[in-house]
């Protein structure tokens, strides 16, 4: 059964990882191979082309960054038409692109913690789009200004398993901790959002202090951990010295950190699927518009022509730079914008398939999708695989400790480019 497989492939690559750990704690964090019930589970394929319209936020109609920012949409950086926090303000009340906001982040309450209902941060340094700001509260928290997420400044500072990393966040509220009372486990994109991969050995803005060596807990249990086909309990984890995430950590026998998080309204407990929110795309001429994030998406990927081979690193910028899509200027994403695409009520591929028909796949193979960075000053450059969603760089060789390749051998890779 490929169910079977999934977990045989997910503790080979548990082992396997060990050498990627800069100081790395405890077991070391794995993937999946090619999935099995690739559209199983409640998550949809949300994919309208026009909203009902946001809530009516209060961050400023029109902000301070232009008409025609970075984003490219009628929207700010978290809604077009039917954005999750507004009108056609946007999550930071702007009018134009990711990096021109205004005014104070306005909270999304899209009805999703899984999904990324805000802009999506990229390093500061990067030069890239919705460049990270934080604002340290004074009380013990830091409140990201990109997402308006509220985060727990230093992390506890013992690993715990599952429930002793769940039993922190819930203290955390017990005491109204920073005047707070919805203390919890972040999600798995949720902590994308926090990850500085222009950084090794301590992947994060140094608003925060210097993260302890380790893994670090999500509130996002695997696919497969919700249904009932991996009886292992793996859950989403994070690796804070680099950036790198797995969906194959056990919650019973992984000990791990955790930082807790609170705001952007209700959303998903740890074994419930990922549910899109609404009006979550907009789809025409061979792009995808997402309406939260205010990412404009190729629709198709590097694979579309007919007896396309995969690219070298080197090779994505290039692709993307002669697209032309449209008479638009597209890039190679990052690899935390890469993560905003991850489906995680679907495996094989996690994407939404009916708005990225035949994404690509599969652990231990080229199939990969490249992103715009690599990993802190070596050869190797970060990519996603929609196995599973799972991130990393090609480091691995050819003969891996089983015999076969390393999860994280890949010679080359596709490229889907964004705007």
């Amino acid at each position: 059964m490929r169910a079977n497989t999934r977990f045989r492939a997910s503790h080979l690559a548990l082992r396997g990882l060990f050498a990627l750990a800069i100081a790395g704690c405890g077991g070391a964090i794995g993937t999946a191979a090619s999935g099995s019930g690739g559209d199983m589970g409640s998550g949809g394929t949300a994919a309208s082309v026009t909203g009902a319209g946001g809530a009516g936020a209060t961050a400023g109609p029109t902000g301070a960054a232009g008409t025609t920012g970075a984003a490219g949409t009628t929207g700010g950086a978290a809604g077009a038409t039917g954005g999750g926090a507004g009108t056609t303000g946007g999550a930071a009340g702007t009018t134009g692109g990711g990096a021109g906001q205004s005014g104070a982040c306005v909270p999304a309450t899209c009805g999703t913690h899984k999904w990324a209902c805000w802009p999506m941060p990229n390093p500061a340094s990067s030069g890239l789009p919705n460049p990270a700001s934080y604002t340290d509260l004074g009380n013990g928290a830091v409140r990201d200004n990109v997402t308006c997420l509220v985060w727990e400044k230093a992390p506890a500072t013992t690993q715990g398993y599952w429930q002793d990393n769940s039993d922190h966040c819930a203290s955390l509220t017990t005491s109204s901790f920073a005047g707070y009372t919805d203390w919890r486990l972040p999600t798995r994109v949720e902590m994308a959002s926090l990850v500085d991969f222009a950084k090794t050995g301590d992947a994060i803005d140094p608003t925060f202090p210097k993260e302890p060596s380790g893994y670090y807990r999500t509130g996002s249990d695997w696919y497969e951990t919700i249904t009932g086909q991996n009886t292992s309990g793996f859950s989403w984890i994070y690796g804070m010295s680099s950036g790198l995430t797995s969906n194959a950590y056990a919650k019973t026998t992984g000990q791990a950190y955790v930082r807790c998080v609170r705001g952007n309204g209700s959303g998903e407990g740890q074994g419930v699927f990922a549910a899109p929110p609404p009006n979550q795309y907009t789809v025409g001429s061979g792009e995808v518009t997402d309406n939260y994030t205010g990412l404009v998406w190729q629709q198709a990927d590097s694979a579309a022509p007919s007896g396309a081979t995969v690219v070298p690193w080197t090779g994505a910028a290039d692709y993307c730079s002669a697209l032309g899509l449209n008479g638009h200027t597209w890039r190679v994403p990052s690899i935390n914008e890469l993560a905003t695409l991850v489906d995680e009520a679907h495996v094989a591929p996690a994407i939404i398939k009916a708005t990225f028909p035949n994404t690509k796949y599969g652990a231990y193979s080229n199939n990969w999708y490249w992103a715009s960075t690599k990993y802190g000053t070596s050869a190797y450059g970060w990519a996603i695989n929609f196995d599973d969603g799972f991130t990393g760089y090609n480091s691995g060789t050819a003969t891996g400790k089983a015999g076969g390749p390393a999860w994280d051998y890949f010679t080359g890779a596709w490229v889907r480019c964004v705007r």
